[in-house]
C-alpha cells in the first residue's frame, strides 16, 4: 500500500506545475478542451453539455469533438471554455483510474516481497 501512496505522491508532485496550452489560429488564441474544467479526460466528453435520463438518473454527455464543431454550444473558438485550475489533481486521478490494475499488482507484489523478507529471510 505504501508503494501506491508513493506513486500517487509522485504523480501529484509531477503534475503540480502543469501549464495550459492553446492553439494559435489566424492571430487568435484558441483554448484546448484538455485544459477546460468541463472536460472528462478518460471518456473525451464535455460535462457542460449533457442530459439526465429521467428514468435511471444517469448523465449522458456529448463528445467533446462534437461540442467543438457545433457553433451553438462551444464552437470552434471555445465560447464556454473555463480554465481548469485543479489540473494537478485531475491528471493523477485519471491516471489512477486508467491504470488501477497495474498499480494494484505493484502494491500486492511489494507486499508479498515484504512478507517474504520479514518472515523467511532469516
Amino acid at each position: 500500500m505504501q508503494i501506491l501512496q508513493y506513486i500517487f505522491f509522485l504523480c501529484t508532485i509531477r503534475f503540480h506545475s502543469v501549464k495550459s496550452y492553446y492553439i494559435q489560429n489566424q492571430n487568435q488564441i484558441v483554448p484546448i478542451c484538455a485544459n477546460c474544467k468541463f472536460f472528462i479526460a478518460n471518456k473525451n466528453e464535455c460535462s457542460k453539455f449533457g442530459e439526465v435520463n429521467i428514468v435511471s438518473g444517469k448523465y449522458r454527455y456529448e463528445s467533446a469533438t462534437i461540442i467543438r464543431k457545433d457553433e451553438d454550444k462551444c464552437g470552434k473558438y471555445a465560447f464556454s471554455y473555463k480554465e481548469n485550475h485543479y489540473k494537478f489533481i485531475t491528471q493523477p486521478y485519471y491516471f489512477v483510474l486508467e491504470h488501477w490494475i497495474f498499480l494494484f499488482y505493484i502494491s500486492a507484489y511489494s507486499y508479498v516481497l515484504w512478507i517474504y523478507y520479514f518472515f523467511f529471510s532469516k
